[in-house]
This record gives structure tokens, sequence and C-alpha cells, in this order.
């Protein structure tokens, strides 16, 4: 029987995490991860199975050992201000990495595809506006969007998948490692740099009204890992490794070739809904935990002037006139691998240190 008081199950929460985090596995890593591995891009997917289960574990093990508590306030209770303001310092600052990261891709995207004539700074406005009334209503009105949007993203997926099948070379996939393991273990770290978002969980736990189990973390690892190995391998197989490698965006460039019967094509337009789905879903929820990290227990003003103050420096920062090939080498050489190893480290941490403390009771027991 479930005794816990919160805000959502873990489907609600199941269904924001696949639309937050699978925008980055299945859109934002591609690139990177297929102009690095090629044809060996899939194999990279696979590698990161294992290390990936262990990492879940480690993240079950601490919300099982916090009781599921709002984790910066437990650290901040046993270890003193410092834990707890050094580990909010971290995760405020990588959702804000996370948060316009998500808002520039998607503002670009949309400037190169569809809507060249309207400035940037319009779109993002746009688009923050409608994350900003997300945020605004909080962590319930989050899921239930993201539950109503996550089903039929599920559904286009499926339908461009099964039907680009006849333009599909699977051969194209092999000779395996032609250049040898180096490639294949550098795609993995992009890989890893996405997965590691997960680790935004432990900033829900408390609104969970259920247990987290061991088995549905895993089986969330390979659902979002099948995000990233299905465009990966469907661009190889549709365009080559090295034409593949050379698109910006792979997953939507799948969505230009569907063709149903002789008169269906050009429904390219449904992949507006599934990146904007991800997006706001992404982009919101961010600035709803930034927001939790900056103002607990605050007034309902306070919370908004905080939100606009996040939204408008988000936007200032997407302005900044960076090009596409700056950020694309930003999120190849900085941000995936740090994401990956800052956020394991602080996982590690959080694990050593939970587990000594609860070893120690155990002893004083």
């Amino acid at each position: 029987m479930n005794h816990r008081q919160g805000t959502i199950g873990f489907i609600p929460l199941f269904s924001i995490l696949i639309l937050a985090i699978g925008l980055m596995n299945h859109v934002m890593v591609i690139p990177p991860l297929i102009s690095e591995a090629h044809r060996d891009a899939w194999i990279s997917v696979l590698l990161m199975v294992a290390p990936f289960f262990l990492w879940t574990f480690m993240l079950h093990y601490i919300m099982k050992r916090t009781n599921q508590q709002p984790l910066l306030t437990w650290f901040h209770q046993r270890y003193g201000p410092i834990a707890g303001m050094s580990l909010r310092l971290f995760f405020l600052l990588y959702l804000f990495f996370i948060h316009v990261l998500t808002l520039k891709d998607t503002v670009m995207w949309t400037h190169v595809t569809y809507l060249p004539r309207t400035p940037q700074f319009v779109l993002s406005v746009s688009l923050l506006l409608l994350c900003f009334f997300g945020a605004s209503y909080g962590l319930q009105a989050i899921a239930i969007t993201s539950g109503f949007l996550l089903p039929f993203v599920l559904i286009f997926g499926e339908f461009v998948m099964t039907t680009n099948l006849p333009v599909k070379d699977y051969s194209l996939l092999t000779p395996m490692l032609e250049q040898g393991m180096a490639p294949v273990w550098r795609g993995s770290v992009y890989v890893g740099g996405g997965l590691a978002e997960l680790i935004l969980l432990l900033l829900f736990q408390q609104h969970l009204n259920c247990r987290v189990r061991l088995w549905s973390l895993w089986t969330l690892v390979l659902f979002l890992l099948m995000l990233v190995l299905g465009p990966a391998t469907g661009a190889i197989a549709e365009f080559g490794p090295y034409e593949a490698a050379s698109l910006r965006y792979p997953a939507f460039e799948e969505w230009r070739l569907v063709r149903v019967g002789k008169y269906i094509q050009h429904v390219d337009f449904l992949s507006i809904y599934q990146w904007l789905s991800g997006a706001f879903v992404r982009i919101a929820i961010t600035l709803y935990l930034m927001l939790e990290l900056l103002a607990a227990g605050t007034n309902h003003k306070r919370k908004i002037y905080i939100l606009l103050s996040l939204s408008s420096l988000s936007a200032i920062a997407v302005a900044l006139p960076i090009s596409d090939m700056q950020y694309l080498q930003f999120l190849k050489g900085v941000y995936l691998p740090g994401s990956l190893s800052a956020v394991t480290a602080v996982l590690l941490f959080m694990f050593i240190t939970v587990l000594l403390t609860n070893r120690s009771k155990g002893e004083k027991a």
C-alpha cells in the first residue's frame, strides 16, 4: 500500500523524463555521436547499458536511504550548510545549462527549418512565455501536460520509423570497428552525457507519492537508450554514415523521406510537434526546478519575480552572437563530456556519503 504524500506518481514522472531527457537523447546527442563514431554509433549506445545500470543503482540507493526526502535539506541537516549550498549551486548551474542549451537549439532549429523570417529573439521570447506559464502552474500541471503530449510523440516516432523501412539499408551499419574502439568510446561519452541528466530525479523525489523501484529506473534507462539507438541507426541506414555525420539535424531529416502511397508526403510538420513537446517540458521543468532551489518557502509573488528573472536571463543568453557551429562545438567538446564527468562525480560523492551515514547509524545502533 502506498502511504507517501506527494504531488505526482511515477507514470507522470516517467512522462516528464521521457520528454525532457528524450529530447536530448533523441535529437541533441545524435549529431556529435554520429560525427564521432560514424557507422559504429550504435555500439557506443550499447556500451552504456551496463555502466548506467550501475549508475542508476547508485541513484536508487541514494533515493532509498534518504527516504525520498528533499535531497538538499537532507544533506544540509546532516553535513551542514556548506554541503547543502555546494549541491544547490551545482544543480542550479546544471539546470541553467540544460535550460539555455535547449532554448538555443530549439530556436536555431525553428529559425532554420520553418520560420526563417522570424527574428530569433521573438522565437525565444514566445517559447519562454509558454514555459513560464507552465512552470508557474507547478509540477502537477507540467506532469498532466506531459501525459497528454507523450502518447502522440511516441505514435509519430513509430510512424516515421516504420514508414521509412523501405529506404533503410542496415548493411551500412557494417563493417564494424573500422577505426578501432577509440571513436566508439568517444561516442559513448556523448551518450552518457545525455543520460546523466537522470540525476535530476533526485530533485523530484520528495514530490512522488510512491516508492521508486530499481527495475523501473532500469526500464527508464533502456527506454532512453532506445531513443538514441533508433534515430542513430535510422540515419545511418537511410543516409549512410558520412552523409548522416554531415547533417545538422539527422532526426528531422528522416521525416523528409516519409512517403505514404503516391500522394502523401511532406509530413515533416509532425516533427515540429515532437520537438516542441520535448522542448516545452524540458524548459518548463528546468525553470520549475531552478525556482524550487532559489525560492523554497517564499510567497507566490516573489516566485513570479524569480521566474521572470530566470526567463529574462536565459533570453539574453540565447541572444548572444553565438553561431550554430560554435554551439555544436560547445555541446560536443564541453557540455556532454562535462555533464557525464561532473554529474557522475557528484553522484559518487553523494552515494559514498549516504553509504557512510547509514553505516555509522548501524554501528551506533
